[in-house]
């Protein structure tokens, strides 16, 4: 009756484990299937985004180029006084006057993207205006003079700046949007990428893209490397994040030979009269 009851035992125990690793087993299994399903769903809303933005650039009548295509990145920051990285409002006014009375085309990070890849243009003169940091002037001061003469410009947000004192908030980003400009990727925390552990690197550049992409129903083509610093790590990992450009503070016109993850830009200064800053984006 001991050894019956011992036995019966011991049936139990392994039917409660057989239970128990079944039970493991199908949880896990279901887990791979949800994580499946999810990652099959963001591939298709990233597909369509892409297709959506594809559609939206009319390349019928863009100019093929008989040479590699050199494009002016122009680079600011603030719209404000004070120090080599912030230009005065009346002469930011003065440059974009300059832009437009000159028949310049001003670019989206789609646009410019397809510039490179398919070395063709919407018109001989073409330019990609940015402003890193994300500063609270660039929708206060810089926007309306861009509404004003209907031009694109990209914002490189810094995430965890937007609603701080002299940055960005939501609302404002979202108006810009609407208003035909865009807002790329300036990592998370605006640390210097050539300092940081490839795995640190990885987080700052893939983390800000999952965010912006989600944030702004978006495919996030571009990132600026803070302070423009990167290493050989960066390049690779900002590509393997899913960026499609980067950008630098290399000085001059960007071409597709210094590398889609390291374009040089050209950095607009204070104290450009309009005819300078011609010279400059001509590259004269």
């Amino acid at each position: 009756m001991k050894k019956t009851c011992m036995l019966i035992a011991v049936g139990l125990v392994a039917l409660l484990i057989s239970g128990c690793m079944g039970t493991k087993e199908q949880t896990e299994g279901n887990q791979q299937v949800v994580k499946e399903e999810k990652g099959q769903l963001q591939a298709k809303e990233t597909k369509q985004i892409q297709q959506k933005e594809e559609a939206e650039i009319d390349t019928q009548n863009w100019i093929k180029q008989k040479e590699p295509v050199e494009l002016p990145i122009l680079m600011y920051h603030s719209i404000s006084s004070g120090n080599s990285l912030r230009v005065p409002k009346s002469e930011f006014a003065a440059h974009m006057k300059w832009l437009k009375d000159n028949d310049y085309v001003t670019l989206s990070p789609e646009e410019a993207y397809h510039v490179f890849t398919t070395n063709t243009k919407p018109s001989e003169k073409c330019v990609l205006i940015t402003f890193d940091d994300g500063y609270t002037d660039n929708y206060t001061k810089a926007f309306p003079i861009l509404k004003q003469y209907g031009m694109k410009a990209t914002i490189f947000m810094i995430e965890q700046s937007i609603g701080r004192p002299n940055h960005l908030t939501d609302e404002q980003m979202d108006e810009m949007i609407a208003n035909g400009l865009s807002i790329e990727s300036h990592t998370i925390h605006h640390l210097e990428l050539n300092r940081l552990s490839k795995k640190q690197q990885k987080e700052e550049l893939k983390g800000s893209k999952a965010f912006f992409d989600q944030r702004f129903s978006q495919r996030t083509r571009m990132v600026s490397y803070p302070v423009g610093r990167y290493n050989e790590d960066t390049l690779k990992l900002a590509k393997q994040a899913g960026y499609q450009m980067a950008v630098t503070t290399e000085p001059g016109h960007a071409k597709k030979e210094q590398g889609m993850m390291s374009l040089h830009r050209v950095r607009v200064s204070p104290g450009l009269s309009p005819e300078s800053f011609g010279r400059l984006v001509e590259g004269k």
